[in-house]
């Protein structure tokens, strides 16, 4: 579906001053197309990947509750838009702290009828195809109150793996502390030489720990002795967030 649905942006914030936001969404497919919207609690594991939640943890804050967003349904023909708009409803006695949940879009599937040959006809009975159901989703976050994060490095969590005959990983662990998530870049330099980078890394809270592996660029070749500095900016910020120098073993 991700082929057929464009999202933009792929990640929304709001906070006590700005508690609306809008998420354009458009029909790239060649069909009309029908798509349900909702919003679900999702649970961030520490390698970055994302699990349904049916029962929350502690610390676990979500926007489901707070958050109003309309339409919940849209048809589109090829080509055609459509405008999300979401509102950050602050209730009376609202405690502290970020609050996150996740716009999926679904796109409903077909029963396909399926006409059984001669040899299996049975009477009054039709068989159905049944295709499940597809979906993107994207981080819904609402913030309320003065929230600050912090990040740093584990220097000695740093390490090069190989994926594939030519392909390195630069793998490391990252801390999150604060009240909030965090989102940005990771760059590792070799001296002057930029040889590793990757983008779009967070740590949605109560997460305090992510392990992050940013692809080593195909002009560098990172080997024992190498000494690197490592550095994570949030978005939006000129200067690192969080930062380490290290000698590869």
């Amino acid at each position: 579906m991700a082929a057929d649905l464009m999202v933009y942006p792929t990640r929304v914030v709001m906070t006590d001053r700005q508690r609306t936001a809008q998420v354009d969404i458009i029909n790239t497919s060649q069909e009309q197309a029908t798509y349900r919207i909702s919003l679900v609690r999702k649970r961030m594991l520490d390698n970055g990947e994302f699990q349904d939640v049916s029962t929350p943890e502690p610390g676990e804050k979500f926007a489901d509750e707070i958050v109003k967003y309309s339409p919940r349904q849209v048809t589109l023909l090829p080509g055609a838009g459509q405008t999300i708009r979401i509102m950050f409803k602050v209730p009376p006695n609202l405690e502290e702290g970020e609050y996150r949940s996740h716009l999926l879009f679904i796109k409903p599937p077909a029963a396909i009828s399926k006409i059984p040959d001669k040899e299996e006809q049975e009477p009054n009975v039709i068989s159905m195809n049944i295709v499940a159901n597809i979906g993107i989703s994207i981080p819904v976050i609402a913030r309320h109150g003065n929230l600050e994060a912090h990040a740093s490095i584990d220097p000695a969590s740093v390490e090069v793996r190989s994926a594939g005959e030519k392909r390195q990983i630069l793998w490391f662990t990252m801390r999150r502390t604060g009240g909030r998530s965090i989102y940005g870049d990771a760059v590792a330099y070799r001296g002057k030489e930029k040889v590793a980078e990757g983008n779009g890394f967070a740590i949605y809270t109560p997460n305090s720990v992510r392990k992050v592996g940013v692809p080593v660029l195909e002009s560098a070749s990172l080997k024992k002795g190498d000494s690197l500095r490592i550095a994570f900016t949030e978005r939006g910020e000129k200067e690192p967030l969080a930062e380490t120098t290290v000698v590869i073993q």
